[in-house]
């Protein structure tokens, strides 16, 4: 059995005063009494009034409390299928991981500087589904097309050019494994690519034709400085110059329908890349059926009820004797 609010159940303490309410409420009474009435008058007074079932509405009464208690902590137990409506885009990036990301021409590094861009941009998505797909000599699918965006940032700050699987750059591999990732997809698609645009392989503009035949929108986001500068390779320790290949990301986006944004020193451009995207793209409905605990708060509530009516009908009254 789960419990959605179990902190509701501190509401249970407040039977403790209640019970110490009614014993002072009783000694009130008396006092009254016998301001207008000599205290061995009282018995008479009352002698119509049944102690049992004085008793009897005090307890139904503090189950009736209980049990509305016992309601409002919403308990689950069971699972039924329920079907949730959503509407929004499906989002793939493809993050360069390469060691050329390395490089500090972007403080503190590209990679760095694109992570937290992106940081911010999945905080900023409107039910939209993201995944992500970390790439350099070969693209692994980091993580699938998901709204959980707390696992997705997770998944984001993990990376580094550490745990690339192979060395070097293939945009073209990362775009057809993002292909895969949509095949699933109930939304519109849009993938968003971040690299410095250096490409090793040979593929990257066709594999953007054929995503976008298929309609995906892809926008790119070049990460680094036309200048460059030097990478140096600590496993290695070999050195190679890097630069920013705007050119290359331009046509990439070009064919893939969409826009090409540079990531400078100062700002990035991933706010004005989620604007117009959600300005030019429209999410898709979707609808999944996923198992779920049935809500069983009707039950103590019915209960609750049944006690509180049960309250009513009892009269704290002796039964009246027939006589012959």
């Amino acid at each position: 059995m789960n419990v959605y609010y179990p902190w509701h159940l501190l509401l249970l303490a407040v039977l403790i005063p209640l019970v110490f309410a009614l014993t002072l409420l009783q000694k009130r009474r008396q006092k009254r009494f016998a301001k207008y009435a000599e205290t061995q008058f009282m018995d008479q007074y009352l002698s119509r009034m049944s102690p049992f079932y004085q008793t009897l509405k005090v307890v139904l009464l503090l189950l009736a409390l209980v049990f509305v208690v016992f309601a409002l902590i919403r308990p689950q137990w069971d699972y039924e299928m329920k079907n949730f409506e959503s509407q929004g885009l499906d989002i793939m990036v493809c993050l360069d991981v390469s060691k050329s990301m390395d490089a500090t021409d972007l403080a503190p590094s590209r990679l760095i500087r694109a992570k937290l861009q992106m940081d911010a941009f999945i905080d900023k998505l409107r039910g939209d589904r993201v995944g992500i797909i970390a790439f350099a000599g070969k693209a692994t699918l980091e993580c699938p097309l998901t709204d959980d965006y707390e696992s997705a940032t997770l998944v984001l700050n993990s990376l580094t050019t550490s745990s690339v699987v192979q060395l070097g750059t293939d945009i073209g591999g990362a775009l057809a494994l993002a292909e895969q990732g949509f095949q699933a997809s109930g939304g519109n698609n849009v993938l968003l690519l971040i690299t410095d645009g250096e490409d090793l392989g040979t593929s990257a503009l066709a594999q953007a034709k054929r995503l976008n035949s298929a309609g995906v929108r892809i926008y790119t986001m070049g990460v680094g400085t036309p200048e460059g500068m030097e990478v140096n390779d600590p496993t290695t320790g070999r050195k190679a110059f890097s630069k920013l290949d705007a050119a290359a990301l331009e046509k990439i986006a070009t064919a893939g329908g969409g826009q090409y944004f540079s990531l400078s020193s100062g700002q990035g451009d991933l706010d004005q890349i989620l604007r117009n995207i959600y300005s030019v793209e429209k999410g898709r409905e979707r609808n999944r059926n996923i198992s779920a605990l049935k809500e069983q708060y009707a039950f103590p509530a019915v209960l609750a009820l049944f006690f509180l009516i049960l309250d009513a009908l009892v009269l704290p009254l002796r039964r009246q004797r027939k006589t012959a």
